[in-house]
């Protein structure tokens, strides 16, 4: 069932989002090209000045212009996205049709988490490679300098080995579990509000906001416990990164915050759950 819940989600999404999605990384071409006609016409024209009243320059800015648009565009509908469809899909006139189906509670707050992780995911994937489009507006000198710099980095990867990659895999598996975290961060924030009779948007930013001071505060304690407990000799080794302990602690360190996301995402499952089991009033 919670396979057809993420379907359902999916559709709507897809319906969405993919024309943002195209459209982003074609504009981001578009405006890349732009830019280096013109960064080549002012080369050939001697004077920035003479460029001024050609078309391209209009084109240019046009693009730039649309391309700042649809990025912010994208990251405006993204959050409403992950705010919207937990807030309408549970908390208001929908919840009662949702609620009548033959699911549990956490299977509705899995499917609208997964669905919203996946979009926020694409969408960050979508960004960075329309942003990497932007490249060819540079010169071909900045692409060689590009390329030597390349070099240099696969030379300490080598020496590194596998644990390089090993570092990756958890630095990735680390910024999803961190966009999970934030999505229910969010549905946790959202639920706690409705204990706000009459209130119920201010009573979920109060307990968002709330939260984030809690959970700071505690991951501020065990970051000094962590201080105390690991080797003096690994933090130095860290910072100057001379030998085997420095990747030791970077592996470590990763894993620590895995586990510290893990927990809060589990938290914050536990507490949407409970109040949508058993505290749950629709609007």
């Amino acid at each position: 069932m919670l396979g057809k819940l993420m379907k359902y989600d999916m559709k709507s999404m897809f319906r969405t989002f993919v024309p943002v999605w195209l459209l982003a990384p074609v504009i981001s071409l578009m405006l890349g090209l732009s830019v280096r006609s013109m960064i080549a016409w002012e080369k050939n024209s001697g004077s920035a000045l003479e460029f001024s009243g050609y078309g391209i320059g209009l084109i240019t800015i046009v693009m730039a212009l649309l391309f700042t648009g649809v990025m912010i565009g994208l990251t405006v509908m993204t959050i409403l996205f992950v705010i919207q469809r937990f807030w309408n899909g549970l908390l208001k006139e929908e919840g009662y049709l949702m609620f009548t189906l033959p699911v549990k509670p956490w299977e509705l707050i899995t499917s609208k988490g997964l669905t919203a992780t996946i979009i926020t995911c694409i969408s960050v994937v979508v960004g960075i490679f329309s942003c990497l489009l932007l490249t060819v507006a540079f010169t071909d000198e900045f692409f060689l300098e590009l390329m030597s710099f390349w070099s240099y980095i696969k030379k300490d990867i080598g020496e590194i080995g596998a644990v390089f990659w090993l570092q990756a895999v958890l630095f990735v598996l680390l910024m999803i579990a961190g966009m999970v975290k934030s999505i229910y961060h969010v549905y946790a924030a959202m639920s706690l509000g409705q204990l706000f009779e009459g209130h119920r948007v201010v009573g979920s930013c109060v307990s968002y906001l709330g939260i984030s001071m809690a959970f700071s505060v505690i991951m501020v304690v065990l970051s000094i416990i962590m201080n105390l407990v690991i080797p003096e000799g690994w933090l130095y080794d860290y910072y100057n990164y001379v030998n085997g302990s420095a990747v030791t602690f970077s592996v470590v360190y990763m894993l620590f915050l895995l586990l510290i996301t893990a927990v809060q995402i589990i938290v914050f499952h536990i507490i949407t759950e409970r109040i949508l089991s058993t505290r749950l009033n629709l609007e």
